[in-house]
Formats: C-alpha cells, structure tokens, sequence
C-alpha cells in the first residue's frame, strides 16, 4: 500500500497543489520559500491524527493555524489518495477516515525533531517528543501520573515505597524498550563512528508533595562527562546520536502493516557528505519496505541522493533508482502572485504547449513554454549547483558566461586541484633559482589545467542555444506576456521556442 496522490487546497503556502507519486518512493527539491515544508506539514497533520494528541483531541485549530492567509473564507483541503482507492481526507478540522490509521506504520522526522534528542533530559525527550512518535513509550509514565495525582490530593501514605517500586519497574522497563545495543551498533557499524553511548538514570524523588520523574542522561561510554555529554560532542555528533535512537526505535516499534510510511524533511542539516551519504544507504537498506518521502532544500543533498541511487543501481544492479519519483518544486507568477509548482515526470510541458499550438491556442502554449524553460534553467542550477539563492536572470548569466567553469562533479575536482598546493608551496618555498622556479610552477600550472579541462563540462551548445532562448523570452517566456491577450504571440515563435528548450533538454541529459 502506498499513496498515490496529494492535493493541497489553502494550507499554509499552497492555494491549490496537486501531484502524483507514480512509483514507490518520492525525492522533493524545493529552495526555501517554495512550499516544500508545507506539503511535510500537511502530511503530518493527517498522518498523526492519532499520535499528536493536540490534534487528535481537537486542541489544535488546523484551520486557524494552516489556511492560506490569501483565501480565508475558502475551505482548507488535504486529500491523500492510496493505491488500493482508500483515502485519507481532511476539510479544514475533519478527517475523515482517520480510523484507518490504527495500525498503520508511520514515522515523520526534521531537524527540530532530531535536534531535540540529544538536548533535553531523556525522559523529557521520550515523554514530550518520542511518544508522540511511538505511543507504546505512554506506558513508561502511567504508574507515576497515577502517583502524581494521590500527591496532590494530599494522600501520600506509602508513596516512598510506590515510588521505589516504580523507579524499579521504570529502570527494568527502560532497559527493555529503548533498544540500546542497536543504538550503537547503527552508530559504530552503519555511521562509522568510534563510540558508543549509555543511559544513566536517576532515581525520582518527592518534595513537598511534588513529584520529580527519573532523571535520564545520555553518556559516552569512558568519558567522564561530568554529567554533561553534550559538551564533548559538535552538532553534526549531536545529530548522528539523535538519528540512530530515532531510527532504532522505529525499527524495533515496527509491525506488519500494510502501509509503511517514512517521511523526512530536511533532516541531515549540520551533517557533511560523508555522513549524509552514510545514512541514506542507512535508510535503503533498513526501510526497503517503506514508502519513503523525503523532502530537502539542499541542493548538495539532493544530487547526492540521485547520484547514490544511481550508483547503488549500476553497481549492485538494484531497481532503487526506478522506485523513485524526483520532483523539483520552483515558483512562477500567476496573476500577480508566487505560485509553487511541481514538476511531475509525467507531465511534460512540451507536450503541452504542442497540443495548445495544434489548438490555436497561442498564448496557452506560450504559458507551458515558460514554465519548461524555468524548469529547464531550474535542473541546470541543481547539477551544477550554481546557488541556492540565485534569481532565474542570475542563473542564466552564469550558465551563459566564459570566465566560470563547470563541473558535473564539482567536490571532485576541487579536492583533485587541492592535492597540487602542498607541491606549488614547495616550488615556491625551494632554494632552486628564479628561473627554474618558474618552469616548474608552469608545469604544474598546466597539469592542473589538463585536469580542469578533462573534468569541466562542455557546455558550448547549451550557451549558443541560451542566447537564441533569450531572443524569444521577452514574447514567450516572461509570466507578464501572458497577462495580456493583446500581445500577439504568433506560431513560428511557439515552434521555435519548442525546438530550442528540446535542445537544452538533451544538454541536460548528457549532464546527467
């Protein structure tokens, strides 16, 4: 069972959003101001209907919180539709359906989320943060609510001994359920790192009638943290701790559902390559079963994500690569507006403006035109990465000049190009004369020349063939030429629009 389709009608960014996920797993680019953590957030409020108490109780107004500020008086509309023809619908604050989600395995995961492990006490973390994400962690705080309570109304006798039978059972209950040797078997064996952790507990005590939970600290094994672990760790260390506690409770709470569902929202920040790289074939390989929506704003992620998939492809001879459906989700203007649109692998714009031409109907077809060129320049700035805050004209400025040099693998060729400046500062540093230092540093000059030249893309047709878009995309390809139905767009230019963003698309396929 997995979803098939999303619409999204006046929640938060979107006004309307509609997308398929044709195959099983679903990659999401989208830059920052986009949308992209609306649509995590759209599926979130559906998804734990029955986990998040302060939606599931009503406590949390989903309309006055998510409706599309623009469109008040419309309704507010989540529709998830599945593959066996079930759904999951929501209008404003009413889900329907959400019965069916009683043994569904569904996990959702950020930053802040992930973050929040490795900040807090731990029983706060598990009471406040985990149970919403694995409810059968309620069962660790029923014993001492129910002793909370007693002290408050002012029947203490024997609470000693209660407590200390709680504190007993919680310790004995806390060691069996938070998975700690596959905590750091993920840690050592899967994220590479040379540590592990440990779970100290504290006793609860009583006060004044008041009741203090067990206190639970995270430590690493032979280091004396004085009681503060965070303090030898960085952010990234912080990070890999909280995703593998994260990983192996969903894991170990797993059950045999129709539906796995994991869906994770720009949740590797403040991690290098080398680790991301290490948790995605983390997540491949230990949530193969899972449907698997993972939404980024990362461009260094993103290709690295389709990279790997590609490779793990070719070299393991796997289908992952084939059980992904990559979307970008980039703005465009309509009607005075920022608009999110997804790209969809199955819609092709190109058709679309051919059928729209076929029909007369020019300025329709000048419309999906503008759409693939922005799609178009959009795919160039990810494989290239040229910068995630750039403007469309910036971008195409860069794509089009002669003093900047591009490389499908830039990281690559940068450590490459590194590797020859011990060498010059030793040309440089040498007592050998003048003149011999100058034939030398020259030689080295045109080594690393020849390594730029044999890893920089050729992108001689993709710069001829911009200059020629750029004749036509004040006719065809500017949003304002389309609010005007007395300009007149006529078919040779729709033609040739189509022919040239046809030859920048198989530019970007031989990139690819």
């Amino acid at each position: 069972m997995k979803i098939n389709h999303i619409k999204l009608k006046n929640f938060k960014f979107h006004h309307d959003l509609k997308f398929d996920i044709k195959e099983k797993n679903c990659l999401i680019y989208g830059e920052n101001g986009t949308g992209k953590s609306s649509i995590y957030e759209a599926l979130y409020s559906n998804f734990y209907y029955l986990k998040n108490k302060e939606i599931g109780s009503g406590r949390l107004d989903i309309r006055e919180t998510y409706r599309h500020r623009d469109y008040p008086s419309e309704d507010m509309i989540i529709n998830i539709l599945f593959d066996n023809e079930k759904s999951l619908n929501r209008t404003d604050n009413d889900l329907e359906n959400h019965e069916f989600l009683n043994d569904k395995v569904i996990y959702f995961a950020n930053e802040r989320v992930l973050r929040e492990i490795t900040e807090e006490n731990f029983h706060d973390v598990l009471k406040n943060i985990l149970q919403e994400h694995f409810p059968l962690l309620t069962n660790f705080f029923k014993g001492y609510s129910e002793l909370e309570r007693k002290l408050k109304r002012g029947t203490s006798d024997n609470s000693i001994r209660k407590r200390l039978e709680l504190d007993k059972k919680f310790t004995i209950d806390f060691h069996e359920t938070i998975p700690l040797y596959v905590i750091n078997n993920i840690l050592k064996n899967d994220f590479d790192e040379n540590f592990e952790i440990e779970f100290k507990i504290e006793d609860s005590k009583i006060e004044n009638k008041e009741l203090f939970y067990p206190k639970i600290s995270i430590a690493v094994k032979g280091i004396d943290d004085r009681g503060n672990f965070q303090n030898h760790f960085n952010e990234a260390k912080l990070k890999l701790i909280g995703i593998a506690i994260y990983f192996a409770l969903a894991k170990k709470y797993e059950t045999d559902s129709e539906l796995k569902l994991l869906v994770l929202d720009d949740f590797l920040t403040s991690l290098d390559m080398a680790n991301r790289k290490l948790i995605i074939q983390y997540i491949l390989d230990n949530f193969g079963e899972y449907q698997k929506i993972i939404l980024t704003h990362n461009i260094q992620f993103y290709n690295l994500i389709v990279k790997f998939l590609k490779s793990r492809k070719n070299n393991e001879k796997k289908d992952e690569l084939t059980d992904w459906d990559i979307k970008n989700l980039f703005l465009f203007q309509e009607n005075s507006k920022q608009v999110a649109i997804m790209k969809e692998k199955q819609v092709d714009y190109l058709i679309r403006a051919n059928e729209e031409l076929i029909n007369g109907e020019y300025h329709s077809s000048g419309n999906y035109l503008r759409k693939e060129f922005e799609r178009i320049v959009h795919e160039f700035k990810q494989i290239l990465e040229i910068g995630k805050t750039e403007k469309l004209q910036n971008m195409i400025d860069a794509l089009k000049s002669n003093d900047i040099i591009f490389s499908a693998e830039p990281h690559d060729l940068l450590n490459q190009i590194n590797r020859y400046i011990p060498n010059l500062l030793g040309i440089l540093n040498s007592s050998i004369d003048e003149e011999r230092k100058i034939t030398k540093v020259k030689e080295l000059l045109e080594t690393v020349k020849a390594l730029i030249d044999d890893k920089k893309c050729d992108l001689t047709d993709m710069k001829m063939t911009l200059t020629k878009v750029e004749f036509y995309r004040n006719i065809l390809f500017n949003p304002s030429s389309h609010s005007d139905e007395e300009i007149e767009i006529y078919r040779k230019e729709c033609l040739s629009s189509i022919e040239l963003l046809e030859k920048l698309n198989n530019v970007l396929y031989s990139l690819k």
